[in-house]
């Protein structure tokens, strides 16, 4: 889309079980571009407007403003992660965007230093959340259980998570609303809608109803059903392929 720059960033090996992805997001056009957000069962920090914001785990898709000469930069933590790195209930969050000095105010103090160098602030960045999660105790169960979720494309019952996790549907449920913000059952709903999803736009499949039943959706219509609620905007239009194909590339690091 013209007038939209988009970047990507592996974050560093010994925090890629943490993060997802650095982004950023910058619009030289003179027009607003509405930015879908799809949800993908992960918590962002955002940078926008002078401000650090968090940005909760979603149900739902969200459109983000991005106005004429606007940009934006953001850290992606993968599902349970950063509930767990600042001590917080992911539920309080759900679809929520909160100022990051509300919820930490000595993350955000952290956060607000770095500059405005893309490559530079992610390897300071790299650096702080190495130290952060090295230091952090993970509950080591929901971590398994979002990996199992994850291999599996969303494709799981209850009763899988119960025999993978060793533990009762209570205690399952218990976890998720603490650290994800939402059920196993919705965690599993929107994990498998966003893995079509990614496969729908990175190979530009036209053919929705064969990859539908490939994943599980048991006809045509309960698959476009969800993808209305989950993206607001069709596979094929132009801002999904701007903003969801973008490529991460790997940042220099200092030696």
């Amino acid at each position: 889309m013209q007038g939209l720059e988009t970047q990507k960033y592996h974050p560093s090996f010994a925090l890629q079980t943490f993060i997802d992805t650095y982004w950023s997001l910058q619009n030289s056009s003179s027009k607003s571009i509405l930015i879908p957000i799809v949800p993908d069962g992960c918590m962002d920090l955002v940078y926008q407007k002078r401000q650090w914001m968090l940005v909760g785990a979603m149900s739902e898709s969200k459109i983000m403003p991005i106005e004429a000469g606007d940009d934006a930069f953001g850290i992606r933590f993968r599902p349970s992660v950063l509930p767990q790195l600042l001590h917080i209930e992911a539920h309080i969050l759900t679809d929520r965007i909160v100022p990051l000095a509300e919820v930490s105010p000595s993350l955000h103090y952290q956060l607000d230093r770095y500059g405005s160098d893309e490559a530079q602030k992610v390897i300071l960045l790299d650096a702080l959340f190495e130290s952060l999660c090295k230091a952090t105790a993970f509950h080591q169960p929901i971590l398994d259980l979002v990996d199992h979720i994850t291999l599996h494309q969303g494709v799981r019952t209850m009763r899988d998570l119960e025999n993978y996790a060793k533990l009762s549907s209570r205690q399952i449920e218990r976890l998720f609303k603490h650290f994800i913000g939402y059920t196993p059952k919705k965690f599993c709903t929107i994990l498998r809608f966003f893995t079509v999803f990614k496969e729908v736009i990175k190979n530009d499949i036209s053919n929705f109803s064969a990859i539908a039943y490939d994943f599980g959706y048991c006809d045509q219509s309960h698959f476009n059903k969800e993808f209305k609620k989950f993206s607001q905007f069709f596979p094929t239009h132009e801002i999904m392929s701007v903003f969801y194909k973008t490529k991460a590339s790997f940042h220099p690091t200092i030696r």
